[in-house]
């Protein structure tokens, strides 16, 4: 079964969020949270598994969590986002790619 993952949006920190947006893989996270992430519009953007764990979390336009994502805080070229993406889903422990 392949693994999804939970889209949400917070205007202020802390706040409501928008509803949840249902992403299938790693690169669909990246566009999410570089589309919602870099607007200005929300100060933060969160992306959870379907166990309700945070997977990826953006602040301010700035990737906090995974700890492989930071380095797309320095650019935004495809090269980088396809690199942490498979770093993500390679350190992925319970055997299931992400």
């Amino acid at each position: 079964m392949e693994e999804r993952f939970y889209g949400f949006c917070f205007p202020e920190l802390g706040t409501w969020h928008t509803p949840s947006v249902t992403l299938n893989t790693p690169e669909e996270v990246y566009r999410y949270t570089q589309l919602h992430g870099r607007t200005g519009i929300f100060r933060e953007i969160r992306v959870t598994d379907s166990d309700d764990f945070m997977v990826v979390q953006m602040i301010d336009g700035k990737y906090t969590w995974p700890e492989e994502w930071k380095q797309l805080n320095k650019g935004d070229g495809q090269y980088e986002a396809g690199k942490a993406a498979d770093a993500t889903a390679e350190g992925n422990d319970s055997g299931e790619s992400a």
